[in-house]
């Protein structure tokens, strides 16, 4: 028995729960939940969310050599960490994030609010995003994704544009430049392209 439910017994009031209780329980349900959304959602997208290491968002940055005023797009951008830090790195670029799953948009979402940059945030299908103004696209896709994007890029990228894909090279072109980057014990690689 609490100390609570003593102290309610010795005075005669009625013992009640906790508020603190039910905000924690209401709390564990919320994360549950937000937990089996994410899962079924990326079960039926078949693409997994895998953070990008901060180190790797410096690199991609630091590869894609920009100026300050280019407009920067990240399809399938996860939680929008590449495009909060390129806004906050160049804070005259305009940046566009593409990302489907709901759960991790919304994450996304408050990374954006929390940073309070002006970042322009899709919840959409990145193939529908028209890339014909893009000065550098960023992706961490799948093989088969960026596959599929290779058609899109070669239809809509003015020339010069780069395209920088990390983790998953474009086998339909060769890269400009590679970096390799540390992932957990191992390296993976940054790849650059120009259209």
């Amino acid at each position: 028995m609490g100390i609570s439910a003593i102290f309610c017994r010795a005075t005669g009031q009625r013992y009640s729960t906790p508020m603190f209780f039910w905000i924690a329980v209401s709390f564990v349900i919320l994360v549950i939940l937000f937990v089996l959304i994410t899962a079924i959602t990326h079960t039926f997208l078949r693409v997994p969310y895998i953070p990008t290491p901060m180190s790797v968002v410096k690199e991609a940055l630091s590869l894609a050599n920009l100026r300050g005023n280019e407009r920067v797009y990240d399809l399938g951008a996860g939680d929008a960490r590449f495009l909060v830090y390129a806004k906050k790195q160049f804070p005259n670029l305009s940046v566009s994030g593409y990302e489907l799953a709901s759960t991790i948009w919304i994450l996304g979402k408050m990374r954006i609010l929390l940073s309070r940059q002006s970042i322009e945030w899709h919840m959409e299908n990145m193939f529908s995003a028209s890339l014909a103004d893009a000065d550098c696209v960023f992706v961490y896709l799948l093989p088969s994704a960026i596959e599929t994007l290779y058609e899109k890029f070669t239809k809509e990228l003015k020339p010069g544009t780069k395209v920088i894909s990390y983790a998953f090279s474009l086998p339909q072109k060769t890269a400009v430049e590679t970096h390799e980057v540390q992932w957990l014990t191992s390296k993976r690689k940054l790849y650059l392209y120009e259209w």
